[in-house]
């Protein structure tokens, strides 16, 4: 089965802290399984799992950079849930919108600049 975004993180991740998956499962709980299910997108990626397995490499001194991004995109879906009205029209209005190469590059670099912004506060 191919891998997703969130699997290629992840699997980085486990590769530059060179943890086994069962390894990883065992920590955290879980079956091997359970996490290739996520990796390959055989299962959902929830809030809740982004954030442990987040805390998980963390805890092994490991950034694993957009997790939570590559989970929207793996789970073909982003929670509008908790946004304010005008961030959710601006995601819906992304949602409906071509945009050229150009303009999608100009977005994020936008973004990475609001994003890094934000956490040198």
């Amino acid at each position: 089965m191919k891998i997703t975004e969130f699997g290629k993180v992840v699997r980085k991740a486990r590769l530059d802290a060179e943890i086994s998956l069962l390894q990883m499962a065992n920590e955290l709980d879980v079956s091997s399984a359970f996490l290739s299910g996520m990796e390959t997108g055989r299962k959902k990626i929830t809030g809740e799992w982004v954030g442990k397995i987040k805390g998980f490499f963390e805890g092994h001194g490991i950034a694993a950079p957009n997790l939570a991004e590559a989970a929207d995109v793996s789970n073909k879906s982003v929670s509008l849930e908790g946004l304010n009205p005008a961030h959710q029209m601006l995601i819906a209005g992304f949602a409906r919108t071509s945009l050229s190469s150009e303009e999608m590059e100009n977005l994020k670099a936008l973004l990475a600049a609001a994003n890094a912004k934000k956490e040198n506060k």
